[in-house]
């Protein structure tokens, strides 16, 4: 399938999905700020100091676009190996994190709407484990105002996938890597389970170089 053509099957199925999402009453939405900040015993940076400083370093600099407001959790998925090439990550992620081993570098992306993505690389002993990867979303709201947002703090995102894989670049002068490219990644915004004129919404997003921060 040319480039072109998935990019506009892409937008269609968004666009179809958005028109079932919009039905509804209004829902209160929670515009709180994030909380999820980590420590060095409670996340996938453990044993990091270093890197653990530099994620709430960026949450608290990158603030979502105007209308638009970072989400109290973020959600982290992990895949075992994952070294497709080098450079580039992929394979069957699933939800949680990989805990045993050590984090040996991060690397950082961010989305046209201010959307994180760390991606942390475990190693044990010198060998790879497997990556873990951390999404910090900003809310996305519904085009008709009065209706529930599509991404809120009262869904839940679920199913991340990454198909064209998570290029990385570790020769930067951060103090960590770069994520270079993560294109048109996936995750599924789930109905609000008391709101039955919800729907599920699907979330493509691509996350970039974002420079240092």
């Amino acid at each position: 399938m040319k480039p072109q053509l998935k990019k506009s099957l892409l937008l269609t199925l968004v666009s179809s999905a958005m028109i079932l999402a919009s039905c509804g009453k209004k829902n209160v939405v929670n515009s709180g700020s994030s909380s999820s900040y980590f420590s060095a015993n409670n996340s996938v940076f453990a044993g990091s100091s270093q890197y653990i400083q530099y994620y709430n370093s960026i949450k608290a600099k990158v603030a979502c676009l105007s209308g638009r407001y970072r989400l109290n959790s973020d959600v982290t998925y992990y895949v075992n190996g994952g070294a497709y090439s080098q450079s580039t990550i992929a394979g069957q992620f699933q939800s949680g994190m990989i805990s045993s081993g050590t984090v040996s570098e991060m690397y950082v992306g961010v989305s046209a709407y201010r959307d994180l993505m760390f991606v942390t690389k475990v190693t044990n002993g010198g060998s790879l484990v497997g990556y873990n990867v951390t999404i910090s979303m900003c809310s996305v709201p519904n085009s008709y105002s009065t209706y529930p947002a599509l991404v809120s703090n009262d869904r839940v995102l679920t199913n991340f996938q990454a198909p064209y894989g998570i290029t990385v670049n570790s020769n930067t002068s951060c103090g960590y890597g770069l994520v270079a490219a993560a294109y048109y990644t996936y995750m599924l915004s789930q109905r609000i389970p008391s709101n039955a004129y919800t729907a599920d919404f699907p979330v493509y997003t691509t996350f970039t170089n974002s420079g240092c921060f």
